[in-house]
């Protein structure tokens, strides 16, 4: 999962060391991952819901690069349970805004 500095910037104020949860990859600042899994994730939930990331928040709504929209992620066991809806999709168009100006930035 992609992160901005916003997301960057809450996950640290619950005390954990960046450190811990960001690697980068290609310019882009993401979560770690340990054993197949973010490193929130202990196996059976979340441990940072309810500060998780945006794009944690949006999902599965996804965007799909070679069609240039969003699109729910084929992958998700449950993306029948979330309709895909404008204000979702504005929502993840603004994100994905966010995250290339602050690559561009770094």
């Amino acid at each position: 999962m992609i992160l901005s500095y916003r997301d960057i910037e809450n996950i640290q104020k619950m005390g954990y060391d960046r450190q811990f949860f960001v690697s980068e990859c290609n310019g882009w600042l993401q979560l770690k991952n340990h054993q197949g899994r973010c490193v929130f994730h202990n196996g059976t939930r979340c441990t940072i819901y309810h500060q998780r990331p945006e794009g944690c928040t949006l999902y599965p709504v996804v965007y799909d690069k070679d069609n240039q929209c969003a699109i729910l992620d084929s992958e998700c066991p449950q993306k029948l349970c979330f309709p895909l809806v404008k204000s979702k999709i504005q929502q993840l168009l603004d994100l994905i805004s966010t995250l290339e100006r602050e690559r561009n930035q770094r």
